[in-house]
């Protein structure tokens, strides 16, 4: 796994194809557009009709889709009058001229009609109800910002629509869960600021070549508009910090993105969603709500974990050491309610339900990010682990003790440190051995994730559908 997209300033895509004539012009109700099936990862076209336009979008539906055109009115003013402002508030920027942020995605992508497109479509995920329960909700794909119309890259083809645009799902997402289905445009809708915001600070490395924001952050981020958007918490991140599945107590969580796929039904991938959604609102809280701290993460000159201690510091000075920062978070997984935990957000003090583990043998294997708990009684002297691996006693009371070799505390925090989180390797380190009380017990076998059964559908990111490694071509910053 890529640690970032690394991504050539001025690489310019090969048009190895006679361009598709454009049946979706300015003045036309009827159009053709290429999107994604997520289940054999190829592109196809669709069929559709523009059924309204908004003050800042136009409403396009796949045809037969059953979408009416007072649903496409709903739609176009929930963006307008609710979605976009809360985005482009937090995490974008408004400029001299009154434009902002989405104003200059809609001119890079040569459309200069102030309106994002906004296509409904039934996006072929493999949904089937009570049988394949995972679906993509919206999507929003980087190349259709770019000429419009096929592009070769190593050999496979991609094609643009040619405009700034979002993907929304109408089946089972506007059909039966309109309320997610906004929740996850906003969501979609921050990953195009972030991307667009990238391009237009020109945030690249030595060689010239552009870094997109890595994968945690971003869907972080995105989790936090979702959040803004509902004013209150996802209810699927409700569902999943109750970590009744034991995946999340056995260490699993977002820095290395979508490590566990050896789950029999690919679950743990929504650790990494309700986890990176906990961290930021643990830094939001911990920020005294101030909500700035987002907007400065996407424009950080960093791509990496740097955003996030760059704000953190800010904070607390100790955090702009990530190895101090996670063990502080991780700490306020144990203990919520703490000084260190989510200061005034007593909904999630009570949802979070992480408790300690028995491991036979006492070694637990961790990826970077990656922490558990295990019970002390008195102190504790653990054994040598991975380079990366740190250990930390915590008490009820709030205290963190870093004091080596011996730690004190209700309960010893093993933790893996490593800022790396491209190379995904694991280390080992020790746990105390001590067996929690029967109602906080789990035991596990060295790093087995146990599988449970889901009741409603839940949303999966596209990318995570088609291997994150598909978001890596070549693009032209600028035209």
């Amino acid at each position: 796994m890529k640690k970032a997209a690394i991504i050539p300033v001025m690489a310019l895509f090969s048009v190895i194809l006679a361009s598709c004539p454009d049946l979706t012009s300015e003045s036309s109700t009827e159009g053709t557009f290429w999107t994604q099936n997520f289940v054999d990862k190829t592109f196809y076209q669709v069929k559709a009709e523009r059924l309204y336009e908004g003050n800042k979008c136009e409403i396009w539906a796949q045809t037969g889709s059953g979408v009416t055109k007072a649903m496409a009115k709903d739609i176009a003013n929930e963006y307008d009058t609710k979605i976009r402002g809360i985005i482009v508030k937090t995490f974008g920027s408004t400029f001299t001229d009154g434009s902002d942020i989405l104003d200059y995605a809609n001119w890079f992508a040569k459309r200069n009609n102030g309106k994002l497109t906004i296509l409904l479509l039934d996006i072929k995920d493999g949904y089937v109800k009570d049988i394949n329960d995972a679906y993509v909700a919206g999507y929003f794909y980087a190349l259709d910002l770019f000429e419009k119309g096929p592009h070769e890259e190593n050999g496979k083809i991609y094609y643009s629509n040619g405009r700034d645009m979002i993907y929304v799902d109408t089946d089972p997402g506007l059909k039966t869960q309109r309320t997610q289905a906004y929740s996850t445009f906003a969501h979609e809708l921050q990953h195009l600021v972030n991307f667009i915001t990238t391009v237009r600070i020109q945030r690249v490395n030595a060689q010239k070549q552009l870094l997109l924001t890595d994968t945690w952050v971003n869907e972080g981020l995105s989790a936090y508009a979702e959040y803004l958007y509902l004013g209150g918490h996802p209810e699927d991140k409700r569902v999943w910090l109750g970590d009744s599945r034991n995946t999340i107590k056995t260490g699993n969580n977002f820095f290395v993105w979508g490590n566990h796929m050896e789950d029999p039904e690919s679950l743990a991938i929504l650790d990494d969603y309700a986890t990176v959604y906990l961290f930021f609102q643990w830094l939001y809280l911990q920020a005294g709500k101030q909500s700035h701290i987002f907007h400065d993460i996407v424009h950080s000159p960093h791509y990496d974990y740097q955003a996030v201690t760059d704000v953190a510091k800010e904070i607390d000075p100790a955090w702009a050491n990530w190895e101090t920062l996670l063990r502080t978070w991780l700490a306020a997984n144990y203990y919520p309610q703490n000084s260190y935990g989510y200061t005034g957000d007593t909904e999630l003090q009570n949802m979070i339900k992480i408790g300690p583990i028995f491991v036979t043998g006492n070694n637990i294997s961790l990826y970077p990010g990656e922490g558990v708990y295990s019970i002390i009684s008195g102190s504790v002297n653990p054994a040598a682990g991975g380079t990366n691996i740190r250990y930390a006693g915590l008490g009820s009371t709030g205290t963190i003790n870093t004091s080596s070799p011996s730690y004190s505390g209700n309960v010893l925090l093993t933790f893996n440190a490593n800022t790396n989180n491209s190379t995904a390797v694991p280390e080992t380190g020790s746990l105390t051995g001590i067996t929690p009380p029967p109602a906080a017990s789990q035991t596990t076998t060295g790093n087995a994730r146990q599988a449970g059964r889901r009741t409603a559908p839940y949303v999966i990111d596209a990318q995570d559908m088609l291997g994150r490694d598909q978001e890596r071509f070549n693009l032209p910053v600028r035209r």
